[in-house]
């Protein structure tokens, strides 16, 4: 089985952020866009690759310092 290049750049921390800016341009809140993202990874890989959208919060906020 095959996995598409769009769907595996969610494995990347970046790759996550991107396409939970693009649900965030078309969604209300930013909680709904990362349980959009969320929801996809979680078809293609089996789990969440955040806990909670705090959690996501936190990482990005890291990495957005340095």
């Amino acid at each position: 089985m095959t996995i598409p290049v769009e769907i595996l750049v969610l494995l990347s921390a970046r790759g996550f952020e991107e396409r939970f800016f693009y649900y965030s341009k078309n969604e209300k809140t930013y909680i709904r866009a990362y349980e959009k993202t969320e929801q996809e990874y979680k078809e293609h890989f089996g789990k969440n690759k955040y806990s909670s959208y705090d959690s996501f919060r936190v990482v990005m906020n890291r990495k957005n310092k340095k």
